[in-house]
C-alpha cells in the first residue's frame, strides 16, 4: 500500500472512531492553519504550520497536511504545533488542508482546518552564456546553461540567434538536457557578431533572453 494510501487510511479509521464515541466523552479540538506563503514560484519552498488546540489539553497524535487530497503526515508537538514543508507542486492552483487525528479518539475529537488557497507561478529563468573558438579555423559554438530560480532545471528549445555588420547572419536552435546546451554555428567568417540568446520557457519557466558580442579573428 502506498503512504498516501496508507496515510488516507489511517485518517478514515480515526474519523470512524471518532463518530463511534459516545457523545460528549470526547473533548473537541480545533485546528487552524497557515502557509509561510500563499503565492510561490515554481521550486519556492513553502511551509504549512498547524495549531491544534484542545481543552483541557494538550492534544495527542499527530497532524495531517493534504495538498490537492494527498496526504503527508506530521508529528504532533507537546505545544499543540506541527510543521511540514510542502513538497514540490506544478503550476497553477492547489488546495492545503491540516487535519488533527488523535490518538485516542475516545479521548479527543479530530478537527479540520479550513482549506487555504496555494497559487505557483512559473520560476524565473537565468541563463549562462559563453562563446566557444573565436578563430576563422576553428568551429564556434555558444555554450548555455538554464536554470531556475529555486534550483529547478528548465527544459525545452533554446535558439541563438547571430547578427554581423548589424545584419541578420545566421541562427541555430538547441533542446536543453540536464539544463545545458551547445549551439554550433560552424567556422565562422571574420568579423564583429551580435549573438542574441532566446529561451522559449516551459510550463514551469518563464522565457529568458541572453545578448553575446564577439568578434571572429584570424588565427
Amino acid at each position: 500500500m502506498s503512504r498516501t494510501a496508507t496515510l488516507g487510511a489511517a485518517l478514515v479509521l480515526g474519523t470512524a472512531g471518532l463518530a463511534a464515541a459516545p457523545a460528549g466523552a470526547a473533548t473537541p479540538s480545533t485546528t487552524t492553519l497557515a502557509l509561510s506563503t500563499t503565492t510561490s514560484a515554481y521550486g519556492q519552498t513553502v511551509t504549512a504550520s498547524a495549531v491544534v488546540a484542545t481543552s483541557p489539553g494538550p492534544p495527542e497524535g499527530d497532524v495531517v497536511f493534504s495538498v490537492d487530497g494527498l496526504a503527508y503526515k506530521a508529528n504532533l508537538g507537546g505545544d499543540g504545533t506541527a510543521s511540514l514543508v510542502l513538497p514540490r507542486a506544478g503550476v497553477g492552483q492547489h488546495a492545503v488542508t491540516a487535519t488533527f487525528v488523535p490518538a485516542d479518539a475516545l479521548q479527543q475529537q479530530g478537527s479540520t482546518s479550513t482549506a487555504l488557497p496555494w497559487a505557483v507561478a512559473r520560476a524565473r529563468t537565468r541563463l549562462q552564456a559563453r562563446v566557444v573558438g573565436k578563430g576563422l579555423r576553428i568551429p564556434t559554438y555558444v555554450a548555455i546553461t538554464a536554470s531556475g530560480d529555486f534550483g529547478t532545471a528548465p527544459q525545452g528549445e533554446v535558439r541563438v540567434g547571430l547578427r554581423r555588420a548589424g545584419r541578420r547572419f545566421d541562427s541555430a536552435t538547441g533542446a536543453l538536457a540536464g539544463s545545458v546546451v551547445r549551439v554550433s554555428f560552424g567556422r565562422l567568417p571574420r568579423g564583429r557578431y551580435r549573438a542574441v540568446v532566446r529561451y522559449r520557457g516551459d510550463g514551469s519557466h518563464l522565457p529568458a533572453k541572453r545578448v553575446l558580442r564577439f568578434r571572429v579573428r584570424q588565427r
